[in-house]
């Protein structure tokens, strides 16, 4: 398996943390809590400034390349270059809702609740469908030149998140993580953590 999807891999399971945390914080909502608006907020203000940003575009410059040596893979391609562009939308609209929730604006809870679930359910298909349909065949069909060219087309800036310095904006959600992990790790160091 090529270093590259490897690392698509566990960013992905990094990417399933925060919509777990996403999942927990809507289920306060049943016992009649409150959810931490402020956290949810940093969680999708992550997914669309990193995953959407970096991730999902170096995919789709692989998945185009799959497509000069893999033509029977045309349909799934588009129908994951066209989940990109949902998910991006989706969480865009998400943040605006959390952010105006976690300001104080009146924001109905099944809105909130179904927003999120949906979210969230979209995301877990989608990585599971990259991983089981586009990645093997990635796999076999591109060559290191080929991840090479991937790897340059989109300029990746260091993961705010989980990288190996964590940004002051997600040190709060970084803790959370940590302590749910139970990894140790809970003050974020200018090395990266067990949550890679």
């Amino acid at each position: 398996m090529s270093s590259y999807i490897a690392k698509w891999q566990a960013e992905h399971a990094n990417y399933r943390k925060l919509l777990d945390l996403l999942e927990t914080q809507t289920q306060l909502f049943a016992n009649g809590e409150q959810p931490d608006y402020e956290l949810m907020s940093d969680v999708i203000y992550y997914m669309t400034q990193f995953p959407d940003r970096y991730h999902h575009p170096r995919e789709d410059v692989a998945f185009g390349m799959l497509l000069d040596r893999d033509p029977l893979a045309r349909q799934i391609v588009a129908d994951l270059a066209a989940q990109h562009e949902a998910i991006a939308r989706s969480g865009a609209a998400l943040h605006a809702d959390l952010s105006a929730a976690a300001a104080g604006a009146m924001m109905s809870r099944a809105t909130i609740e179904t927003d999120v679930r949906d979210y969230v359910s979209f995301l877990r298909r989608h990585f599971d469908q990259e991983e089981r349909e586009i990645f093997p065949r990635l796999a076999i069909f591109l060559t290191k030149a080929d991840w090479f060219m991937v790897a340059s087309a989109i300029h990746l800036n260091a993961d705010p998140l989980f990288g190996e310095s964590v940004q002051a904006r997600f040190q709060s959600l970084h803790r959370h993580i940590a302590r749910h992990a139970g990894c140790g790790c809970e003050t974020p160091k200018e090395t990266a953590c067990c949550l890679e």
